[in-house]
Formats: C-alpha cells, structure tokens, sequence
C-alpha cells in the first residue's frame, strides 16, 4: 500500500496504529514548515535562499536537507500560485473593462432613447428639438442642437438658440432615458406670463405699458438702435388678419402665441406660439411631408410672405407632430425635470382647439428697428407692449 492510499485511509479514519502515527506526525512537520513560511515570506527570505548568495538565513543549520529541500518546493509552489491568481485576475479585470466598453455601454445606448443614433424609427433629434423650441419659445430663435455621447445611455446635450448674431447654449444631460436640466429656463419663453394684455384679466396685472408710453420710450433712443418687443392685440388675430398686418409693416416677427383652449383669456398659462416666417434651417427631408404639410416652413419655396392658409397647416403639422411623437415628448417635453411625465393631452386639446377654431394669435414678439417699431406702434390694433430689449442695428 503506497502513501497515497494510506493517507486517503487516514482521511476516511480507517487507519489505524503506527501507520496512522507517521502520518500524524508528518501532517505535523508540514504545519511547522507553513507557519515558518507564512511568517517569513518576504523579499529577504528568498534572496537569503539563493544559494548563489552565499549567506545562510538564521536557523537554517538547524534544518536537515530534507527539510530545506521541501520548504524551497513549498516556497515556489505558493510562489507560482500567487503569480497564476495574479495573472488569473488581471485577466478578469482587463476583461470586464473590454465588456464594459465594447459590449455594455453599446447595449445601453441601444436599450435607451439615443439622440446621437436614433433608432430608424425615431426622427433626428434636431427635428424634434425644432418643433418643441417653436411651440413652446421660438422667441428664443432655435438654432441647432449637439449631443455628445458619454457612454453606458448618458448624453450631454447643448440646445443652441441664436438671434441677432449672438449664440446662447442650454445645457443638459440625459441619463438613461431620464433628463436632467443645468438650464431651468431652456424650454421657456423669454417672454413673462403677464406680458400680453390677453393674458390679463386687470390692466394692472399686465407687466407692459401702453403702446403711447413705448413710443414715448423709443424716441430717445438713437435711430440706430433695434428693439425687441412682445406687442399685444386688441383682439386675437386669425392667420388672415395677422398676415395683413404683418405685411404693413418690415420688422422681424419672431413669434405668436395662440389660443389652445376654450375661455383661454384672462390667464396667465405657458405661452404656445409659432414663427410666421422661415427659420433659415431647412429640415424638409427629415420628416413626412404629406402627413405633417409645411412642417417646416421651408417646404414653402415660393417668394414673399408665406399665406394664411400654410401657416395654419403648418401650426397644426406642429401639434400633430408632438401628439405622435411620444418618445421625444416623454424625456424632452416632461414637466418635470428628471422624470418621464408627458402631457400629451395639452398637445392634442390644443390641436382639436386649433381644428375648430383656426389659430388665433393674441400678440407677437417682434424684432425691429426703432422707426419701423414707432410705426407698428401707431397702429390702431396694437393694445399694449412689453419692451424686453434693445441692441446696436449696423
């Protein structure tokens, strides 16, 4: 019976007398050996083992070459197990590091809505962005957006809006579905809620002033001067009238808020507008131009002002669009930051409003020189008007 055989016997508690002895006593001799290793296993130990060294570690004399023979074996074998753990385990790390980067965070950004790489059936994210920056603060003048992508469903998003020469940027971040605003105001109109007389039911509750203390206001100013302003009318203007009056007059119409819904007048809600001209950005071939007719203004190529009758298709494309594209309006157009709450029933009350009623348009945010703004000013249709700004017209 080989040594082996004897030691699985003495395992299973079957051996027995001096067979079981010797064994004792050499499972005692290793257990001396280990505790003496485990003790001393540093950089001294081994070098101090190296017989090239020529030096003998305290205590090895006691040793006979046996001993000293097997605590080198045992020395490099717990070596080379340290090594493969540590060769085992960098190999683990480097491979859940090649997961992560090549295989989760694509998974994420595929499993989450991602602005960079829309799904074929998500529209371009600046599509989108275009249509809710018009419906909800196109005074703001909507440019572009950017989206950088961060990886593992995270995004950060720089919402571009430009007017007179100058950029600003609304930044925000989307993280897995969820947006996070650093821009409270971003999707706001610059314009209060009370600066429209419509939106008022006491004038003293209105934050504008007459249009003859404007005027007033105006003529001190150099004639080089361009102001922006949210002019108010006495009585809300169907797409017609509203085109008759902006054809008597040159300055920049930016934007006209419009009924959304019955007895509207007299409170003070978020404004929901659009812009009567072209943007100068053509997104035509992003979108269905039969079902979403004049979505974008440019669809419209010929010269002069763009008629009634394609403005209100082209608020009603707006709303529509919002309506249908839940996804964008679930993360972008939720009101509350950070969490999916889309009022879907706000876009589409305002869309059978605007079906039975036409778009009526209660004032607009124009932009224009100071001349062209005493004039419009004059006009006997104008109720009140809200300065917001002026700047240097070269």
């Amino acid at each position: 019976m080989n040594y082996r055989e004897r030691f699985r016997k003495y395992v299973d508690g079957t051996l027995e007398g001096e067979e079981r002895a010797r064994i004792e006593e050499d499972l005692e001799k290793t257990q001396v050996l280990l505790d003496y290793l485990d003790s001393s296993m540093d950089e001294e130990l081994f070098s101090a083992e190296d017989e090239s060294a020529g030096k003998d570690k305290p205590g090895r004399a006691q040793w006979n070459g046996r001993e000293h023979d097997l605590s080198r074996r045992i020395s490099r074998a717990v070596n080379r197990k340290l090594r493969r753990y540590a060769a085992v385990t960098g190999a683990v790390v480097l491979l859940l590091v090649f997961i992560g980067v090549n295989v989760l965070s694509p998974a994420l950004d595929a499993l989450y809505y991602n602005p960079s790489r829309p799904k074929a059936s998500d529209p371009p994210i600046d599509l989108n962005m275009a249509v809710y920056m018009e419906l909800m603060c196109a005074d703001k003048g909507y440019a572009n957006v950017h989206v950088r992508p961060e990886g593992y469903g995270r995004h950060s998003i720089d919402v571009q809006t430009q007017r007179n020469g100058r950029t600003d940027h609304h930044y925000l971040e989307l993280n897995k579905n969820h947006l996070y605003w650093t821009d409270m105001s971003w999707n706001q109109s610059e314009v209060p809620g009370n600066a429209f007389t419509y939106c008022v039911e006491e004038r003293d509750s209105f934050s504008g002033i007459s249009a003859r203390e404007a005027a007033d206001r105006l003529q001190g100013l150099p004639d080089t001067m361009a102001v922006r302003a949210a002019i108010s009318f006495k009585e809300p203007k169907d797409t017609g009238r509203l085109v008759q009056f902006m054809d008597k007059y040159s300055g920049e119409f930016l934007y006209v808020p419009f009924e959304t819904y019955e007895d509207q007048k007299g409170t003070m809600t978020e404004y929901m507008g659009y812009r009567p001209d072209a943007a100068g950005y053509v997104r035509t071939d992003s979108y269905d131009t039969e079902k979403y007719p004049y979505l974008d203004l440019a669809q419209y190529e010929k010269d002069g002002r763009i008629p009634a009758d394609v403005l209100e298709k082209h608020v009603i494309s707006l709303l529509a669009y919002m309506t249908d594209n839940e996804r964008f309006g679930r993360i972008f157009a939720s009101e509350v930051p950070g969490e999916n709450v889309f009022n879907r029933i706000k876009f589409e009350s305002a869309l059978d409003y605007v079906k039975k009623n036409g778009v009526n348009g209660y004032g607009a945010v124009v932009n224009a020189g100071r001349d062209e703004l005493l004039e419009l000013l004059a006009d006997p249709d104008v109720d009140g008007v809200y300065l917001m700004d002026a700047h240097l017209n070269l």
